[in-house]
């Protein structure tokens, strides 16, 4: 076997080459802020309002406030056309709260109203409960409707629906405002009413008698001759328009729920003038009046702050022609 090779010692090895330079990192260039201001068709929302000042000067009626964005349901909307709870209509609440104190605290006049007029006392007749428990009970019914149908467009569409699972506390706002409005003015007048008219109940012509006697609370207080006209009919009637009205207004619960809570209002009311007839403590004449005054402020109200006062200019239908000066002379242009 042949030896290898060995190394002249007279050649000086090469030396070896340099090492390659690592590749040098690329830097990404910093990426700018989003700008600010909403993209194109997305939703505007307004910064959270200013707790120190009146929520209702600092809630605008053209943006919406989202407490939670995680919320499923659409926020609703209190239109920049309608017209929103002014000055005016604080003086107009103030003044008919402050009537409805007086009323509760002036007994009724002395010359009172006894008996029923036109088909009253034979209707009381065919209606009434025949024993005392029987109409106690219709009289709790009847407060319990009330209860839940008076505070129902305040609580329950104002400040559940529309301020916590709709996310809009303006318009939750200005239906609380409204609805308050509309429960003032009602107190007011009917209070004011019974104090002059000043009727016996019908349960009346029954005290002093084994059935009533005469030491109970009911024959012996003011109450006696408060019956014209039913305070429960007139606040359950004007609860159920204000339902009513705000639901269809601002759709609430989309048409069908929106539907049923105005029918089930009216029901409630209807229910309310009933027993109160059928409890003997109001003639048919009492809850009648009652019902159609409660109705007429319950939509009159409601409606007066829906109207439009905030025009938005309307496209023209047709041909609008112009004339137009062009260079020495005159052009015509026109829309159509």
């Amino acid at each position: 076997m042949a030896a290898p090779p060995q190394p002249d010692p007279d050649v000086v090895p090469a030396p070896p080459p340099p090492p390659e330079p690592a590749p040098a990192e690329v830097t990404k260039p910093a990426q700018a802020p989003p700008a600010s201001g909403p993209a194109p068709g997305e939703q505007r929302f307004a910064p959270p309002p200013n707790l120190q000042k009146n929520p209702i000067d600092v809630l605008p009626g053209d943006v919406v406030y989202p407490p939670k964005l995680d919320r499923p349901a659409k926020p609703v909307l209190w239109s920049p056309e309608w017209a929103r709870f002014s000055t005016a209509d604080w003086v107009v609440t103030g003044v008919a709260a402050a009537i409805t104190i007086a009323a509760a605290i002036i007994p009724p006049q002395p010359k009172h109203v006894f008996g029923g007029v036109l088909f009253d006392d034979a209707a009381r007749r065919r209606l009434r409960f025949p024993t005392t428990e029987g109409r106690y009970v219709a009289r709790d019914a009847s407060d319990v409707i009330l209860s839940l149908e008076a505070t129902w467009p305040l609580f329950v569409d104002a400040l559940i629906t529309t301020w916590w699972y709709r996310a809009s506390p303006d318009a939750a706002a200005q239906m609380a405002l409204v609805d308050a409005q509309a429960l003032s003015i009602v107190t007011a007048i009917q209070g004011a009413t019974n104090g002059i008219v000043s009727r016996e109940r019908p349960y009346g012509q029954i005290c002093g008698t084994p059935e009533q006697p005469q030491s109970t609370i009911d024959c012996e207080g003011s109450v006696r001759h408060r019956s014209f006209f039913s305070g429960h009919a007139a606040f359950t009637f004007m609860s159920a328009g204000l339902i009513c009205v705000h639901h269809q207004k601002l759709g609430l619960l989309g048409s069908t729920g929106d539907a049923i809570s105005c029918v089930a209002g009216y029901a409630g009311a209807a229910a309310t003038a009933t027993l109160r007839v059928v409890g003997d403590m109001h003639y048919v004449s009492d809850v009648a009046v009652g019902a159609a005054f409660g109705t007429l402020v319950g939509l009159a109200v409601p409606l007066w702050h829906y109207r439009r006062v905030n025009l938005a200019p309307q496209s023209k239908n047709g041909v609008e022609m112009t004339v137009i000066p062009v260079g020495a002379g005159l052009g015509i242009g026109g829309t159509f």
